[in-house]
């Protein structure tokens, strides 16, 4: 069931982003998920905004005091800004743009040129919650019986309809499929012709798993497989842990092992990937507007995902150059790479291999999946070429604001989400159920 996200630290957006009529692309933007929401409420969401106009002091004081006691010390240190001065900041923000204090510390809005445009960046919460909401509600008003959303949330359908059109997607070897009759995990072949496991190194990944929770990369060698914690099985014993890592998180993926270009395999030991924004233009192409390079700050970790540990660099789309490239701004704040810190590569300054080609390739493949606005692929660029790795239907824009110099208001992709949705909330739309996305869910492990 789809989710409303509210802005529970403070609401006030709610209430302003309707009261003023918009002068920009973020107003617009803003104007637009609370309309959203208010026409998507139940009385149960009538009753929760009431309570958190006058609670939500009691949110923002926990999360304002558990960030600034793990990241104020070192902005102080970096900035010189101090411990009250960053208090007093995030209550500004919060009570008049409704920005919580971690996105405080993860758009750096500690820097006064950042915080001057407070109301130009888009919160997660506005895009999760509101404007995917509102997308897919169009698109099922437009095509009722189907919509691709189902196509692009399942690895295994995505990779068939990518390469089937000729755009290149990671080989899916086998899949592991829960038998109706028994209940048990049986093992499928997809593009491969050997029986059981592939004797090769291979990638195993969920079905409809996300933020590369629960994905390994298994070695072979010697007639044995060797995973990520330095498991040493046989085929049978591997096949027993994938069928238990299904159990816990649903159908899995054996995968082909895909290797980085050689000029970008001094940046990491395994893949390393791009996220690439694209958007449906006004000519009703499509168009990347973004792009990030993921990178792996851990010797050991098979996955680049930022939320694990990982980097992010911005990428200019014209010529493929990248930027410094940050880690977790939890747990180093205001420190930026210019060269890997566990390689030594540089990261500043490098362009990208074959550029021009993926982002040809992003634009195609976001062809198939017509009917969403906005996606976010995960790109490998490999010896052979870019290879899409999967398109996610919910993608924020978090990564990209951290990165570039402007918010997200303030860039051609604000542009393109303020038209479509400023359009889309016109339409009539049938009522749906929304349940709610609040603190509960923000703060439980994913």
């Amino acid at each position: 069931m789809s989710q409303t996200r509210l802005p529970f630290c403070s609401p006030y957006r709610l209430f302003l982003a309707v009261l003023k009529p918009p002068r920009t692309a973020a107003d617009e933007i803003h104007e637009t998920y609370a309309g959203f929401v208010w026409r998507s409420m139940g009385i149960h969401h009538l009753l929760l905004v009431s309570a958190l106009t006058v609670l939500w002091p009691i949110t923002f004081l926990v999360m304002a005091l558990m960030f600034t006691r793990r990241i104020g010390p070192a902005v102080r240190r970096s900035t010189g800004k101090g411990i009250g001065r960053q208090l007093w900041e995030q209550v500004k923000l919060a009570t008049f743009h409704s920005i919580p204090p971690d996105k405080y510390y993860v758009f750096e809005l500690f820097k006064d040129e950042r915080r001057a445009y407070a109301n130009d960046y888009i919160l997660r919460y506005e895009l999760k919650g509101g404007f995917h909401n509102l997308m897919h509600r169009r698109a099922k008003s437009a095509a009722p019986d189907h919509t691709t959303k189902s196509d692009l949330k399942d690895k295994l359908v995505f990779s068939r309809r990518c390469r089937a059109a000729g755009i290149d997607a990671p080989v899916v070897l086998a899949h592991l499929q829960r038998d109706t009759r028994t209940k048990e995990w049986r093992l499928r072949r997809e593009e491969s012709d050997e029986i059981g496991l592939p004797k090769g190194n291979i990638f195993v990944k969920p079905a409809k798993g996300k933020g590369g929770r629960g994905c390994e990369r298994w070695t072979f060698a010697d007639g044995r497989y060797h995973g990520p914690a330095g498991q040493v099985l046989d085929e049978d014993e591997l096949l027993r842990h994938i069928a238990a890592l299904a159990d816990a998180r649903g159908r899995y993926l054996i995968q082909e092992c895909l290797e980085n270009h050689p000029e970008l395999r001094d940046i990491g030991g395994h893949l390393t990937s791009l996220r690439i924004t694209s958007c449906r233009n006004e000519q009703a192409r499509f168009e990347v507007t973004n792009a990030t390079l993921k990178l792996s700050f851990a010797p050991d970790k098979s996955v680049d995902n930022f939320h694990q540990g990982g980097g992010v660099a911005k990428v200019d789309i014209q010529r493929g150059l990248v930027g410094p490239a940050s880690d977790s701004w939890k747990d180093r704040p205001c420190v930026w790479h210019k060269i890997h810190p566990v390689s030594g590569a540089p990261i500043e300054g490098r362009i990208l291999p074959r550029w021009r080609e993926t982002v040809a390739m992003v634009e195609r493949a976001h062809s198939l999946f017509a009917d969403q606005i906005m996606l976010g692929f995960d790109v490998a660029i490999t010896e052979r070429g870019p290879v899409i790795i999967e398109g996610n239907v919910q993608s924020g824009c978090d990564m990209i604001q951290r990165t570039h110099e402007e918010p997200v208001g303030r860039q051609r992709l604000g542009r393109l989400l303020a038209y479509h949705a400023t359009s889309a909330i016109r339409l009539p739309l049938r009522h749906k159920a929304m349940t709610w996305y609040g603190p509960a869910d923000y703060f439980r492990p994913r």
